[in-house]
Protein backbone atom coordinates (compact mmCIF):
# COMPACT_ATOMS: atom_id res chain seq x y z
CA UNK A 1 0.00 0.00 0.00
CA UNK A 2 2.76 2.13 0.72
CA UNK A 3 4.80 1.97 -2.50
CA UNK A 4 1.36 2.28 -4.05
CA UNK A 5 1.15 5.42 -2.22
CA UNK A 6 4.24 6.53 -3.01
CA UNK A 7 4.44 5.86 -6.86
CA UNK A 8 1.17 8.04 -7.33
CA UNK A 9 2.83 10.66 -5.33
CA UNK A 10 5.78 10.10 -8.02
CA UNK A 11 3.36 9.89 -10.71
CA UNK A 12 1.49 13.01 -9.93
CA UNK A 13 4.27 15.00 -9.13
CA UNK A 14 5.46 14.63 -12.69
CA UNK A 15 2.32 16.10 -13.64
CA UNK A 16 3.77 19.26 -12.93
CA UNK A 17 6.61 18.99 -14.50
CA UNK A 18 4.81 18.09 -17.84
CA UNK A 19 1.86 20.69 -17.31
CA UNK A 20 5.32 23.46 -17.13
CA UNK A 21 6.84 21.69 -20.58
CA UNK A 22 3.82 21.71 -22.61
CA UNK A 23 3.36 25.05 -21.15
CA UNK A 24 6.18 26.50 -22.64
CA UNK A 25 5.44 24.72 -25.76
CA UNK A 26 1.91 26.41 -26.16
CA UNK A 27 2.23 29.68 -25.73
CA UNK A 28 4.78 30.90 -28.16
CA UNK A 29 2.65 28.21 -30.68
CA UNK A 30 -0.65 30.82 -29.48
CA UNK A 31 1.21 33.53 -30.11
CA UNK A 32 2.11 32.76 -33.41
CA UNK A 33 -1.76 31.72 -34.32
CA UNK A 34 -2.78 34.75 -33.15
CA UNK A 35 -0.10 36.79 -34.87
CA UNK A 36 -0.93 34.93 -37.95
CA UNK A 37 -5.13 35.10 -37.91
CA UNK A 38 -4.09 38.95 -37.49
CA UNK A 39 -2.55 39.09 -40.28
CA UNK A 40 -4.55 37.09 -42.77
CA UNK A 41 -8.03 39.39 -41.55
CA UNK A 42 -5.68 42.12 -42.20
CA UNK A 43 -5.01 40.87 -45.50
CA UNK A 44 -8.61 40.15 -46.13
CA UNK A 45 -10.11 43.58 -45.18
CA UNK A 46 -7.64 45.18 -47.41
CA UNK A 47 -9.00 42.90 -50.34
CA UNK A 48 -12.36 43.79 -49.29
CA UNK A 49 -11.73 47.74 -49.34
CA UNK A 50 -10.06 47.38 -52.82
CA UNK A 51 -13.06 45.40 -53.86
CA UNK A 52 -15.64 47.75 -52.56
CA UNK A 53 -14.01 51.03 -54.15
CA UNK A 54 -13.89 49.41 -57.42
CA UNK A 55 -17.47 48.61 -57.25
CA UNK A 56 -18.49 52.22 -55.53
CA UNK A 57 -17.08 53.68 -58.64
CA UNK A 58 -14.85 55.42 -56.38
CA UNK A 59 -12.24 58.58 -57.75
CA UNK A 60 -10.71 57.15 -61.52
CA UNK A 61 -7.06 57.01 -61.06
CA UNK A 62 -6.00 57.18 -64.19
CA UNK A 63 -3.51 59.86 -65.33
CA UNK A 64 -5.12 62.86 -66.17
CA UNK A 65 -4.07 64.10 -70.13
CA UNK A 66 -2.50 67.19 -70.91
CA UNK A 67 -6.26 68.19 -73.13
CA UNK A 68 -8.14 67.64 -70.27
CA UNK A 69 -5.96 69.93 -67.79
CA UNK A 70 -6.20 72.61 -70.65
CA UNK A 71 -9.47 72.10 -71.00
CA UNK A 72 -10.53 72.64 -67.41
CA UNK A 73 -7.54 75.49 -67.01
CA UNK A 74 -9.40 77.90 -70.04
CA UNK A 75 -12.44 77.11 -67.86
CA UNK A 76 -11.27 78.33 -64.33
CA UNK A 77 -8.46 80.80 -65.15
CA UNK A 78 -8.79 82.96 -62.33
CA UNK A 79 -9.62 80.58 -59.36
CA UNK A 80 -6.15 78.82 -61.02
CA UNK A 81 -4.27 82.09 -60.88
CA UNK A 82 -6.07 82.66 -57.75
CA UNK A 83 -5.10 79.76 -56.13
CA UNK A 84 -1.28 79.93 -57.78
CA UNK A 85 -0.60 82.85 -55.80
CA UNK A 86 -2.57 81.45 -52.59
CA UNK A 87 -0.94 78.06 -52.17
CA UNK A 88 1.39 77.43 -54.88
CA UNK A 89 1.72 75.72 -57.82
CA UNK A 90 2.04 72.50 -56.83
CA UNK A 91 -1.38 73.11 -54.82
CA UNK A 92 -3.00 74.95 -58.48
CA UNK A 93 -2.24 71.90 -59.86
CA UNK A 94 -3.66 69.56 -58.03
CA UNK A 95 -6.97 71.42 -58.00
CA UNK A 96 -6.53 71.53 -61.64
CA UNK A 97 -6.45 67.78 -61.66
CA UNK A 98 -8.96 67.11 -59.20
CA UNK A 99 -11.69 69.16 -61.26
CA UNK A 100 -10.63 67.17 -64.28
CA UNK A 101 -11.37 64.00 -61.86
CA UNK A 102 -14.02 65.30 -60.58
CA UNK A 103 -15.61 65.86 -64.56
CA UNK A 104 -15.03 62.28 -65.60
Amino acid sequence: MKRHFIAAAIAGSSLFLVDTAFAQWLEPHLDSQRWSNLRKHQQEQAKKAAEQRKRSGAVDTRPVTLAERQAAWSQNKAEYRRRLLRDGQASADRWLDGLVRASR
